[in-house]
């Protein structure tokens, strides 16, 4: 897996490499914003996690995921910062985005 310095960088990369559609957080799931739907996190595999830290404030901490929905046939990235991930999401999706950070 690659390592990046920054976000930018990551994010360049992984679109080059095919993860170019956009998923945000909701509290059930993760929301394809291209077409609109709702993925449960049954329905999706994380390929890849990275997470940036701000020098500045270790409450500034992002993790950024290159996510595979087969059955929607769509690869892309949710970026969330770590506050989002420990509050805002059911247990289920929790458990599903914490699997890569515990490897």
């Amino acid at each position: 897996m690659e390592t990046y310095a920054n976000k930018a960088q990551a994010i360049i990369d992984l679109h080059q490499r095919g993860y170019d559609r956009d998923f945000a957080l909701t509290n059930e799931g993760i929301l394809y914003l291209q077409g609109s739907e709702l993925i449960r996190p049954e329905e999706f595999e994380i390929a890849e996690t990275h997470m940036f830290e701000n020098a500045k404030s270790l409450n500034n901490r992002y993790i950024i995921y290159a996510i595979q929905s087969f059955e929607r046939e769509v690869r892309g990235i949710l970026m969330t910062s770590f506050i989002d991930f420990q509050t805002n999401i059911s247990i289920l999706l929790r458990a599903k985005l914490a699997q890569p950070l515990n490897r």
